[in-house]
């Protein structure tokens, strides 16, 4: 849905401009991410503000909302559906944010480096949603829009992981102290959520606005 109205946003200008903000958005969270997963599995350096940046996110959203009512409110009938994809994605680029913070505030709690395959899992189960990310934001940009059935696809064998992974947590299939099996769980869950807010992104790309999230019909 969302290329069948990429050429049309170049005609209005605070669509336009909401657009850019959107990309720019994501291009921020995906960073903040792969940002937070460093630092909580490899122990790096803190030396970023995220909570600055998380604040970034939330005023871009806080904007990009305005340009669209500012622009349905001056052309009521015109692009109502692109306005709408917008003013949805925008909230899944948002929670994105602040999963990553999330991620971050659990990397003061881990003490040494985590260890253990479930930090394995994690790290490949993240460098896959990175991935999955930069197929998005191209395809947003317009290039290889088609990829982005991958993202969708993957996201379902990505969830599942973290599913069985939180099973076998529970049922302490790996002797670990109880706290970094709080940690973990917690990084499974965080993990798998950012996935999905980067899926219904994708979706937004080659689904019409109400099958938003949801897997395309054929």
């Amino acid at each position: 849905m969302f290329e069948k109205f990429f050429k049309l946003w170049k005609t209005g200008d605070l669509l336009d401009a909401s657009f850019k903000e959107v990309d720019n958005m994501f291009k921020l969270a995906k960073d903040m991410f792969e940002y937070s997963i460093n630092l909580v599995i490899e122990q790096a350096e803190n030396e970023e503000d995220i909570y600055k940046k998380d604040r970034g996110l939330n005023k871009a959203e806080i904007d990009v909302r305005r340009k669209i009512l500012e622009h349905l409110s001056v052309n009521p009938a015109q692009d109502i559906t692109p306005s709408l994809i917008l003013a949805t994605i925008v909230v899944d680029i948002e929670r994105i944010g602040d999963y990553t913070k999330n991620i971050v505030e659990l990397s003061d709690k881990t003490g040494d480096k985590l260890q253990c395959e479930y930090k394995d899992i994690i790290k490949e189960l993240s460098d896959r949603i990175l991935k999955n990310m930069t197929i998005t934001i191209d395809a947003l940009e317009g290039k290889d829009k088609e990829n982005v059935k991958i993202v969708i696809e993957d996201h379902v064998d990505i969830a599942s992981i973290c599913e069985k992974n939180m099973e076998r947590l529970i049922n302490e299939e790996i002797k670990i102290p109880t706290k970094l099996s709080i940690i973990y769980a917690l990084l499974f869950r965080y993990v798998k959520r950012i996935s999905a807010h980067t899926k219904n992104v994708a979706t937004s790309i080659i689904n019409p606005y109400d099958r938003i999230g949801f897997k395309p019909e054929n």
